[in-house]
């Protein structure tokens, strides 16, 4: 069944999350919005092409599309950036001390809102074309 469409859908939700998360300085939930922006977006992208991923990786999901659209391989260090944000972004016990959301800069944030955005700029080419 293609969900694409509705996995882009989502993949954007949380890409304008991180986009309102930047303007209330909340640099952790910026990150992981951005991280799960591209997560949904490269799933939309499989879904697209009938494929189904369960990962959580987004160099694992790049990957498989890859396979498929080896253009995307211009998205690796995005993906690899990225997924540095997953679980560290939102679970102290990623650290020995302190709370995640004390870890992440301004920087950190603007630089992952503009990774997803380049991303998911390509996604919906994708998606809405194919």
């Amino acid at each position: 069944m293609d969900r694409s469409k509705d996995l882009l859908a989502d993949a954007e939700d949380f890409l304008g999350a991180a986009h309102d998360l930047l303007k209330a300085s909340r640099w952790s939930k910026v990150c992981f919005s951005s991280q799960q922006a591209v997560e949904l977006g490269l799933k939309a992208v499989l879904n697209r092409l009938g494929v189904e991923r369960r990962s959580h990786a987004l160099t694992e999901l790049l990957e498989e599309v890859c396979s498929h659209m080896p253009e995307a391989r211009r998205f690796e260090e995005h993906a690899k950036l990225l997924d540095q944000y997953y679980i560290p972004t939102r679970y102290p016990n990623a650290y020995s001390s302190g709370a995640a959301k004390d870890r992440y800069t301004e920087t950190q944030a603007k630089q992952a809102v503009q990774l997803a955005s380049e991303v998911l700029e390509w996604v919906r080419r994708v998606v809405l074309q194919r």
